[in-house]
C-alpha cells in the first residue's frame, strides 16, 4: 500500500502537513504518542520530523521540522490493532479504498466500506493497526525547534 498524496492533499488540514514538511510524508520514525477512539471518531496522534540530508559532527542526521500531527478520523466504520503500547512508526499510509474488504472479518459491526478512507501504519517496534473512516482531518501542532 502506499499513500495517495493526492487524497491528502484534498484533506483538511493536509496541505498544511505537506507545507511543514515540504512534501507528504511517510512518517517513517514518527513515535506514536496517543490514540483516542470515543463516540464513534478515533485519533492518532504522531511525534514527527523531518530528516535532512546533512550530517552533525557525529555523522548523525539532523532533524528538523519537529510536530505533533494529529490525525482525526470521524464515522470511524472499523478498526485494527495489534502489539503493545509503545510504537515507532515505520510507514502510515492513507488511501480511499477501492472495494468494500470482507465481510468475515468484521462481526460485530457493518465493517470499511468502498469509498472510506484507510490510514494504517506498520511499525519497526511495538503497536500496528488501520483505521477506516468516513471522514479524515489532519491538524499540524509545530514544535519550537531546539537552539
Amino acid at each position: 500500500m502506499t499513500t495517495d498524496k493526492a487524497l491528502v492533499a484534498s484533506l483538511p488540514g493536509g496541505q498544511a502537513v505537506i507545507k511543514w514538511f515540504g512534501f507528504c510524508p511517510s512518517f517513517h520514525d514518527a513515535t506514536l504518542d496517543g490514540i483516542t477512539i470515543a463516540g464513534g471518531n478515533a485519533s492518532l496522534t504522531l511525534g514527527a520530523f523531518r530528516m535532512t540530508d546533512r550530517t552533525d559532527e557525529e555523522g548523525y542526521f539532523i532533524l528538523d521540522r519537529h510536530a505533533q500531527v494529529v490525525i482525526h478520523m470521524r464515522r470511524v466504520t472499523g478498526l485494527s490493532l495489534t502489539g503493545d503500547a509503545a510504537s515507532i512508526i515505520s510507514e502510515l499510509t492513507v488511501r480511499r479504498l477501492p472495494a468494500t474488504p470482507d465481510r468475515s472479518e468484521w462481526p460485530t459491526c457493518t465493517g470499511p466500506a468502498a469509498g472510506d478512507i484507510e490510514v494504517a501504519f506498520g511499525t519497526s517496534i511495538g503497536l500496528t493497526g488501520s483505521f477506516y473512516a468516513g471522514d479524515v482531518e489532519f491538524e499540524l501542532r509545530p514544535a519550537e525547534e531546539p537552539a
